[in-house]
């Protein structure tokens, strides 16, 4: 009788979880007190309808969807299912009531990565097999910082990066087949 009991508690308390829907919308507002919502694949600030998404894959859950706010300047981040590959991270200014996409690159959390005091965000695609099993494709990174109001490559924090996982940093690349250029495995790497 009271391992009935028991089940039935459970069952009523767990019932409100399994009953929530995805969440289909997001809700900002900035210092200068924009109202940005973004809602099935529609931002709208201010109540104009500003950005529309062909296909809404926004990942609502998210916790990389946000505004940051920085010399005056606001922009947000929006966290994008991008299927096999790694999510992408749409980034938009947002001014006088309009959301201008500025940039999309791979999804990650927005931090100081680099503890120059200022926020970083970025990183490089999946890795591709090369066929050689002492090689690899040069798995490039692409970094950005907001900086006095800006977005702006990151080049020092890149290099480090690309560095630290290709065991060097080349500058451009790309071969003329258009893959990653392939270069030897750094050691220690499976």
């Amino acid at each position: 009788m009271r391992l009935r009991l028991r089940y039935c508690m459970l069952l009523l308390v767990s019932l409100p979880v399994l009953a929530q829907k995805p969440k289909t919308g997001l809700s900002f507002t900035s210092s200068k007190q924009q109202q940005i919502s973004v809602y099935k694949g529609t931002i709208i600030v201010n109540g104009n309808k500003t950005f529309h998404f062909a296909e809404d894959s926004i990942n609502y859950a998210s916790k990389r969807n946000r505004i940051e706010e920085d010399k005056g300047n606001v922009f947000l981040f929006l966290d994008v299912k991008a299927g096999p590959k790694k999510n992408r991270l749409y980034v938009f200014s947002i001014n006088n009531s309009v959301a201008d996409s500025i940039l999309t690159t791979v999804s990650s959390d927005i931090k100081d990565w680099d503890h120059d005091g200022l926020l970083e965000f970025g990183g490089s695609e999946l890795a591709e097999p090369h066929p050689s099993a002492d090689s690899i494709y040069y798995l490039p990174a692409k970094f950005y910082e907001i900086r006095k109001g800006r977005i702006e490559y990151d080049a020092e924090y890149t290099e480090k990066i690309d560095k630290k996982v290709n065991g060097t940093f080349i500058a451009n690349p790309v071969g003329t087949n258009g893959r990653n250029k392939a270069i030897p495995k750094p050691k220690g790497r499976p």
